[in-house]
């Protein structure tokens, strides 16, 4: 009995969750693009783990100049024999306490530091290039979706049209006025037009998975609202998009990095100075261990390297080599920008003009099919024109709007060219971002800029000393 009460409620259990469910889950959220941007960016989980890689490299920095710093420790031992000479049960022990720390006499600290801090700013601005590509990516989506939302309303309005043209096939047939060749080719027409639907519907509803994955799983759609064609809005500096692209910015700090690294390794043979402080607070016997009992000790220690079977010579050209290659790196980022902008321009002039041009087809082809459909009504025109009529205003509309689409993406590619949906060296965001809400940060974005200030602070330093 209670099996079988069990299995009732575990049905009604799965009956509810089947209508309960779906429904939550259809259930889509109507954004602005604005409101869209800034739910990638608090709840996008790739940019989530680009943001905890990120202060993962911080404090990777903080651990890798840790040897610079004082280092203590307390040690202790203690001992215990049965016999030792004529002496029986001899215990013995110490309790010690040291600091030690390298002397930096080479000069390699600074630049061990600066490298380290140079990795860090590498990481954070292959991070922002990834912010640029992401919100990019999003935007080029969000455009698509909102065209193919229009494109499902278009397939619709002709599936209507082609079926208020087979009702008339159907009554003129009725009345013996067409053949019912008509009937066929008005109802395959109709079949089409239903298909065409299914199309539009399916293209939309795949952008709106991409929209809701690129938002962290948030059923998202575009908030209906009156389609204007783009206007050219960016503003065009080469110079500009080398200081603001972050992947530029990157390719910059990392042929940096690689000269510092190269005056590192240099200093693979520089002599090392350790100092060592020591005090013993108990000892027993007393003269165990040195220093002896509450006694304290102190030592400097050279080291001068002669030779290291030629290691930091291999490492020396290993590392101009690697200055080699990222100038090489550096100087194809600035074409692949330089290339990435005129491309833009060019697809934009060519999305401008062939909206302008598919507008006046659009204006020709509605007025074309507006004639030819009442001909058709009033028994004055063959079906073969009406469907003729008909194919060409589909072709011209879905061309006019794929025309405003390829506008659209010109201009998210021309922003993502120069930098624009990223944040800059000093955190801020750029002309584009603002455009979606100036300082809508990542979650959980760090809020260090003491890298940052420090970098600043000996790219000065560095910059006076050269002038001195």
């Amino acid at each position: 009995m209670k099996i079988q009460r069990y299995k009732i409620f575990c049905s009604l259990a799965i009956i509810l969750s089947a209508v309960i469910c779906p429904a939550s889950v259809s259930a889509k959220v109507s954004m602005t693009l604005p409101q869209y941007v800034q739910e990638i960016l608090l709840n996008n989980y790739s940019l989530r783990a680009g943001v905890k890689n990120v202060e993962a490299g911080y404090y990777s920095v903080l651990a890798a100049v840790g040897y610079q710093r004082p280092s203590t420790a307390a040690s202790s031992s203690f001992s215990y024999a049965t016999r030792q000479g004529d002496a029986d049960n001899v215990t013995a022990g110490n309790l010690a306490l040291r600091l030690s720390q390298r002397i930096d006499i080479s000069g390699s600290y600074k630049l061990d530091e600066q490298q380290n801090i140079l990795g860090y700013e590498v990481s954070r601005a292959n991070f922002d290039d990834t912010v640029n590509t992401m919100i990019a990516a999003a935007e080029e989506t969000w455009w698509s979706a909102v065209l193919a939302r229009e494109n499902v309303k278009l397939q619709k309005e002709i599936m209507t049209q082609r079926s208020e043209n087979h009702k008339i096939t159907m009554e003129k047939y009725n009345q013996e006025l067409v053949p019912r060749l008509d009937i066929v080719r008005s109802d395959a027409q109709v079949v089409e037009a239903g298909s065409l639907v299914k199309n539009a519907e399916t293209t939309y509803m795949n952008l709106l998975a991409e929209l809701s994955l690129m938002a962290g799983g948030l059923d998202v759609e575009p908030v209906e609202e009156e389609l204007k064609v783009p206007v050219f809005d960016v503003t065009l500096n080469f110079d500009e998009a080398l200081t603001y692209r972050p992947d530029v910015r990157a390719a910059r700090l990392n042929l940096e990095r690689a000269k510092l690294v190269k005056s590192l390794t240099a200093k693979g043979l520089s002599p090392t100075l350790d100092f060592a402080f020591q005090f013993t607070p108990w000892s027993d016997p007393e003269a165990f261990t040195t220093p002896n009992n509450r006694q304290v000790g102190a030592s400097l220690t050279l080291s001068v390297p002669i030779t290291d079977g030629n290691t930091t010579k291999y490492k020396v050209l290993n590392a101009d080599r690697l200055i080699q290659a990222s100038e090489a790196n550096l100087k194809s980022v600035e074409e692949s920008t330089r290339r990435d902008i005129a491309v833009a321009v060019n697809n934009w002039r060519n999305a401008s003009a062939a909206e302008q041009d598919k507008k006046i087809q659009v204006e020709r082809s509605e007025e074309e099919l507006r004639i030819t459909e009442l001909m058709y009504s009033e028994g004055m025109g063959a079906q073969i024109d009406l469907i003729n009529a008909q194919t060409a205003y589909q072709t011209v509309k879905t061309e006019y709007l794929d025309a405003i689409k390829n506008m659209y993406v010109a201009l998210v590619a021309l922003r993502k060219a120069i930098g624009d949906y990223s944040p800059s060296e000093d955190g801020t965001w750029n002309e584009a971002k603002q455009l979606y809400g100036k300082g809508n940060d990542v979650l959980g974005e760090p809020g260090l800029k003491t890298l940052r200030t420090d970098m600043k602070k000996l790219k000065t330093k560095n910059a006076k000393a050269k002038k001195d």
